[in-house]
């Protein structure tokens, strides 16, 4: 069961980081981070399979960055921050409110999500 799941996991997340890689604004490392860990407790075949989908080069570039010195270059964190904030902001707009629960919910979890890249080292080198 924990297998299936996190197969799951790792074809939405995915699915994300495809969308990422082509609508402006939305980022590809952070999803792609999520989906080889998934896949790689999981299946080799689907790891395997992730690594060689060529629009995906550039980020698999960065999650491998990520894996192996536990940092993400500047751009990768501003991406994920700017999309946290500018989804709530969004829903907000599109709520009409600031009080609703959905919003209330996004907050939340954007202050996590920033945080989060906050707290992870930022990468200086150039490669």
């Amino acid at each position: 069961m924990r297998k299936v799941v996190l197969v799951v996991v790792g074809l939405v997340f995915t699915a994300l980081s495809l969308l990422g890689a082509v609508l402006p604004g939305l980022p590809t490392t952070p999803f792609l981070i999520v989906a080889l860990w998934a896949f790689a407790r999981s299946s080799r075949r689907l790891t395997l399979w992730l690594e060689r989908v060529p629009i995906l080069q550039s980020a698999l570039r960065d999650a491998q960055r990520f894996e192996e010195r536990r940092t993400l270059r500047p751009a990768v964190k501003l991406a994920a921050i700017a999309l946290a904030w500018g989804s709530v902001l969004f829903v907000a707009w599109w709520k009409r409110s600031l009080t609703e629960p959905l919003v209330g919910i996004m907050v939340l979890g954007a202050i996590a999500g920033t945080v989060t890249m906050l707290l992870i080292p930022t990468d200086r080198e150039r490669d």
